[in-house]
């Protein structure tokens, strides 16, 4: 038998999976989304999220940005309504989504940038620049 470091933490991992598939269980069931999927990663210089939202125009879109948080909001539009009788399968999703993303660090949100191309919606944001600690002795009284 061999033996395995203990890791406190092994079960806040387990916890952590398992409260993540309990929120995507009404999906699951229902078929929809409720939320774009999306990457975040940084740059020396910006903070980068790219999300998926495949069929959506550009009008129909929302985007808000503040110090370390984006949040996105829009609306899947049905072309043309189908009948049930004339349906032979239907799986897309429509209706409205939401999803708040928090950043990894503080950014200039009055300088995002924001493209979408190919229901790819890419968004940049400067970072704030670390400010310089500086440490200075205290006397102890």
């Amino acid at each position: 038998m061999a033996l395995v470091p203990w890791n406190p933490f092994r079960d806040m991992d387990n916890i952590g999976r398992e409260m993540s598939s309990f929120f995507d269980f009404p999906s699951k069931i229902f078929g929809g989304f409720s939320s774009p999927r999306v990457d975040v990663y940084q740059t020396e210089e910006d903070v980068v999220v790219k999300a998926e939202i495949p069929g959506v125009s550009k009008d129909d879109l929302n985007l808000y940005i503040d110090e370390n948080t984006v949040r996105l909001t829009g609306q899947t539009k049905r072309e043309n309504e189908l009948k049930d009788e004339n349906a032979y399968r239907t799986e897309r999703y429509y209706g409205s989504f939401s999803r708040t993303i928090p950043l990894p660090v503080e950014v200039k949100s009055e300088q995002a940038k924001a493209e979408y191309k190919d229901g790819i919606l890419s968004i940049t944001v400067p970072k704030v620049e670390p400010s310089k600690i500086k440490s200075r002795k205290i006397d102890i009284q």
